[in-house]
């Protein structure tokens, strides 16, 4: 069992994440949670306490370091989702659809051989795209996996605690299938690449039937399902943009022929008539932000298509963000399969972050106000994934690197050397005045500049336990730093160096 489902569910072989509960509780009431990817090896040890049900379950980043894969899937972050009718709506694909641990779905697409995965994604967005989840995570998240930083967003496996788990996988019944049962569906359903490249979402409509010629494929997906109740004014709206493209003479007659061959409960005569009446005043855009379009967006086909967005520039949309655990930390923003690299300040300022799109991708952002940029930031900051960096980025590590450096390149034989740019050491303390430190540390660049020297001597002290004290130095009070002694064989204890606030249980 361990080695088919490593087999299957293979993907990168040098990083794992897990997803790490902490006792903290959300305005719901659930535990929050924190996304971490560890930088080594997913031992086959890892892989079956995955299975035992040891948490924290096992997360695999599918796209290798060749940028290949052999698993893709659509997150369906929906806690009321509806998996039968899913399962209806997909059941010409070559796809299995899995229960997340939090009831929503997890759409798998398999391969039997390693492909690109800028080619699963492709086929995932399509897929994505159909079923009415366009805006849904797509895993990989990645075109290419070239970036220095991150190795990779991760997916949390399915049959965690497999004899009693409550993340299967379901059968064409939408029953749920025992994990010998999901290998034989894998076995009927993982796709050749030759196969993954003829994968058609939507079979192609009859010669004779050109309704759809040239149409948003978003339109072509919702019309082809049969327009529900919910959705049919704004549909209908969307439509007559698309109407009065196609056929400028005679458009609002083509309008009643779509609202009854196409609405499943069409719009009667007089709205029908409203919307043309609407629709007329002035040459409208697609709602492409609004639903139910945003629900079946595919911005690359449509902009290919002869009645499509054409020249309107698609808004770019972050997908998810990444924490690189340096000091300052570095975020990794990612744009449909591209990556842009920024620090916190470049991130946080929407302007700033187009500069960096422009350069990194060579995708121009339209205006965003900050209000949305922000809202969108805090959004996609609950799903944070965290890379672990090298100690050598760590704050604490440098600045002990720096003192030591500082502190053994001279040293004081008396206390009257600390006038002198030396740090003197006498009975596991050592002592010196900040600004020689300072002015050292400063040389060097080897810190960001909104480490002022205030604010420096303050986390030094924080991590430290060093205190500023007043001593008499050849007769003069001088205000120096006193600290335990140290060397670079001691291993730093990390403390947390903000203030509890005031009205927390002590």
């Amino acid at each position: 069992m361990l080695e088919r489902f490593k087999e299957i569910f293979s993907g990168l072989d040098t990083a794992y994440g897990r997803t790490i509960k902490l006792n903290k509780l959300r305005q719901d009431g659930k535990h929050e949670t924190e996304s971490k990817i560890w930088r080594q090896p997913p031992t086959d040890d890892l892989w079956q306490k995955h299975l035992d049900g040891e948490e924290p379950g096992l997360g695999i980043v599918p796209i290798t370091k060749q940028s290949t894969c052999k698993w893709g899937c659509v997150d369906i972050d929906q806690y009321n989702l509806n998996h039968k009718e899913l399962i209806e709506k997909t059941k010409d694909l070559p796809t299995i659809l899995f229960r997340s641990k939090s009831g929503g779905g997890h759409l798998f697409l398999f391969t039997k051989e390693w492909v690109p995965a800028s080619l699963m994604r492709i086929k995932l967005k399509m897929i994505a795209s159909f079923i009415g989840y366009a805006k849904s995570e797509i895993f990989p998240k990645q075109d290419e996996n070239k970036s220095e930083k991150s190795v990779g967003s991760y997916l949390n496996l399915p049959y965690h605690n497999v004899n009693r788990t409550v993340r299967y996988a379901f059968n064409d019944k939408a029953e749920a299938m025992r994990i010998e049962e999901f290998f034989t569906a894998y076995d009927t359903k993982a796709l050749t690449e030759a196969e993954l490249l003829q994968l058609n979402i939507i079979k192609k409509e009859k010669e004779s039937n050109d309704d759809f010629k040239g149409i948003p494929p978003c339109l072509k997906a919702i019309l082809s399902q049969g327009v529900e109740m919910g959705q049919r004014n704004e549909t209908l709206f969307n439509l007559s943009i698309y109407v009065k493209k196609r056929f400028p003479k005679g458009w609002e007659e083509k309008m009643h022929e779509y609202n009854k061959k196409y609405f499943t409960n069409p719009l009667d005569f007089q709205e029908v008539n409203n919307t043309i009446k609407s629709a007329a005043d002035k040459e409208y855009k697609y709602g492409c932000g609004k639903s139910p379009l945003e629900n079946f967006c595919d911005s690359k086909k449509c902009a290919l298509q002869e009645f499509g967005v054409g020249d309107d520039t698609p808004a770019i949309q972050i997908n998810s963000i990444e924490k690189y655990d340096s000091d300052p930390p570095i975020y990794i923003a990612w744009i449909d399969g591209e990556s842009v690299d920024c620090d916190d300040v470049t991130l946080h300022d929407p302007e700033k972050f187009s500069v960096a799109c422009m350069n990194q991708t060579g995708k121009i952002m339209l205006p965003v106000a900050k209000i949305v940029w922000r809202k969108m930031l805090a959004k996609l900051f609950t799903n944070l994934q965290i890379t672990e960096a090298p100690e050598s980025s760590k704050l604490d590590v440098r600045l002990k690197d720096a003192f030591v450096k500082f502190a053994s390149r001279a040293p004081g034989k008396t206390i009257s050397d600390v006038a002198k740019y030396k740090a003197f050491t006498e009975g596991g303390k050592t002592i010196f005045k900040w600004e020689f430190f300072w002015q050292s540390v400063n040389n060097s660049n080897m810190f960001d500049r909104k480490y002022t020297s205030v604010k420096l001597q303050k986390i030094f002290c924080d991590l430290f336990s060093a205190k500023e004290k007043s001593k008499k130095i050849d007769n003069k009070t001088t205000r120096v730093i006193e600290v335990p002694a140290m060397d670079l064989d001691t291993p730093i204890i990390r403390k947390n160096i903000k203030k509890a606030a005031p009205f927390e249980a002590r």
